[in-house]
């Protein structure tokens, strides 16, 4: 077993808070090559929905059946899969009752299909239609297909992660219908127009922070924004929603010029749909409008359906998803929508074209066998030069641009946030337990808290920062048991002892980090499998955070091969009996 001791684990909690600073110049460095779609090795990763004239998904196509074009210029696919979402991709195998406070990185039924995220933008959707998107959104997660993951979000007095990935309907019923502490949905938000509605600057900054947000977590993600109003242009070159400068409700400043507007949205469009690319993120508006009655004048709701659909439209495929209108039975669309995305086909190839110059860059793909199909896909890039700057962020930004850049260089920073969907690369199991009570921090705890991001503060120039009010903090003891069975086979192969990475991170109600720590450990050469518990390493690790934490995120990475297990759970931690040793929690 490996203990990290007070002494390493405080200095270790120092250097984890210190990772995207001292990640900074380095994670940004490498960011200006790769945020805005450039990716290590210059590859373009391309997932392709196809489906019949009866919208059903095709299966059984092969690499040679498509055609690939960049601006009209061939390209040859690298690799190729087809992902099946009907079926599942992870069945967890059977547990034995865990006493109290013990957890796996198991999911208690089998896993399908892509990750969901649910974007309830209230904001630019009027109190009309809010009652019946608030219900209908129930109804559709209430019946959701067993396995599927979904994560929930809200865009109402500010972008807020109601409900993080899991595929339990039942906690997501309660996150939709949660009054207590913490982002929740209101089943009726009055205060749009205060907050952006119809503001192109605001819904281009959010779909962004959702596509850093997803960054890091590998394969195709599906964001579902359900809305009544879409104001984000589809491009520089195309024209935008509502607005002949096309910004939808612009910037919210009388006092730009068109021409520095235009500069303005055109960046904002550019740092947006580059965002959604590198991540992986294929954009599904659901119109929460549905069909409106014809008013007396013969005037459809009183605007342009038409012109809203094609907007829908356009800025859907632009990113590879698909638009859902015309329905006033909300679930039946979002269902659509999410099975739309579950089957696709996954290709990558590398550009033939060197010159990165920031320009657009227009993709099509086509069958070499004309079948009467329908294809999905994203239809545009940028080819972002290496030396290109990245945006400078606003001030109240700055913790979250830092964990991004951080990202870039270390998968691990996105698989700690809060709401990530668990890992079961590696299996391991965790007793976590508090120790003591809680008690006021040290000056010297309270300056490894200084830059954790519910702790943050901007600095001045020529003004020292004071110290931090002492808080109080909780000791919780984790207790690790590594469990996975490819561990020591794979150290044996390397012909080098398993170092494992042991990370921990708190988070308060509104899902912003508390504290943190990252140790690691070398196992054992001929370390063998625990009498007692069947674990092959056990680690024991105390991270200190204030008692009003609401979440406990625990990560293991195995540097060897970078297998990754993650789990998160509530807290405070129920009461429980004196801990008893874990029996063989796999059978």
């Amino acid at each position: 077993m490996v203990k990290f001791r007070r002494s390493l684990f405080l200095a270790s909690c120092m250097m984890f808070l210190a990772l995207p600073l001292a990640f900074a110049s380095d994670a940004q460095s490498t960011a200006a090559k790769e945020a805005v779609f450039r990716l290590e090795v210059r590859r373009v990763p391309l997932d392709i929905v196809v489906t019949d004239k009866d919208g059903n998904p095709v299966r059984g196509l092969k690499k040679d059946d498509f055609i690939i074009k960049e601006d009209k210029k061939t390209q040859k696919a690298l690799s190729f899969e087809y992902l099946d979402g009907s079926s599942s991709t992870f069945v967890p195998p059977k547990l034995a009752p865990l006493p109290a406070n013990t957890f796996v990185n198991l999911p208690t039924q089998p896993e399908r299909g892509p990750l969901y995220v649910l974007y309830y933008d209230m904001v630019n959707t009027p109190p009309v239609n809010q009652m019946e998107a608030h219900k209908q959104l129930l109804d559709f997660v209430d019946h959701a297909q067993p396995g599927t993951r979904f994560a929930l979000f809200g865009n109402m007095a500010g972008l807020h992660l109601v409900q993080g990935f899991t595929s339990d309907r039942e906690r997501l019923h309660a996150a939709i219908l949660s009054k207590g502490a913490g982002p929740h949905f209101p089943k009726v938000f009055l205060d749009g127009r205060s907050f952006g509605y119809e503001d192109a600057g605001a819904a281009l900054s959010n779909l962004k922070f959702l596509a850093d947000y997803l960054r890091g977590i590998p394969g195709r993600k599906n964001l579902l924004w359900l809305s009544s109003e879409f104001p984000i242009p589809a491009g520089p070159g195309m024209t935008g929603h509502n607005s002949d400068t096309g910004v939808g409700g612009g910037f919210s400043s009388s006092t730009l010029q068109i021409n520095d507007l235009t500069l303005l949205l055109r960046k904002g469009i550019k740092e947006t749909y580059s965002a959604l690319a590198t991540s992986q993120v294929a954009l599904y508006p659901v119109d929460l409008k549905g069909v409106a009655p014809v008013s007396q004048t013969g005037v459809v709701g009183g605007g342009d359906t038409t012109t809203d659909d094609q907007h829908m439209d356009t800025i859907a495929g632009a990113t590879g998803g698909h638009a859902y209108h015309g329905n006033n039975r909300l679930k039946e669309l979002i269902d659509k929508a999410v099975e739309n995305g579950e089957n696709y086909y996954s290709l990558t190839y590398s550009p033939t074209n060197m010159k990165y110059d920031g320009l657009e860059r227009h993709i099509e793909v086509s069958l070499a066998k004309e079948k009467g199909y329908t294809l999905s896909y994203r239809t545009l890039y940028y080819g972002v030069p290496d030396d290109e700057p990245q945006p400078t962020a606003h001030k109240n930004e700055f913790v979250q641009s830092r964990f991004v850049a951080a990202k870039v260089s270390d998968n691990l920073y996105a698989n700690i946030e809060h709401g990530a969907p668990m890992l079961h690369d590696l299996l391991f199991s965790a007793h976590v337990a508090t120790e003591e009570s809680a008690t006021m921090a040290t000056a010297e705890q309270m300056l490894q808290l200084e830059d954790s991001p519910a702790y943050f503060r901007t600095r001045q120039r020529d003004k020292p920062l004071k110290p931090l009010s002492p808080v109080k903090l909780q000791k919780y003891r984790i207790d690790y048991r590594v469990i996975d069975s490819l561990l020591k086979s794979t150290a044996k192969e390397k012909r080098v002892p398993p170092v494992l990475e042991f990370a921990a991170a708190a988070y308060d109600a509104d899902g912003r980090m508390l504290n943190s720590m990252l140790n690691e450990g070398v196992a054992a050469a001929d370390a063998g499998a625990d009498s007692n518990s069947g674990a092959l390493f056990n680690a024991i690790q105390e991270l200190e955070v204030p008692p009003d934490a609401a979440w406990l995120r625990l990560a293991i990475r195995d540097k060897l091969n970078n297998r990754t297990g993650t789990l998160e759970l509530p807290l405070p931690l129920k009461a429980e009996q004196p801990a008893t040793a874990v029996s063989k929690a796999i059978n």
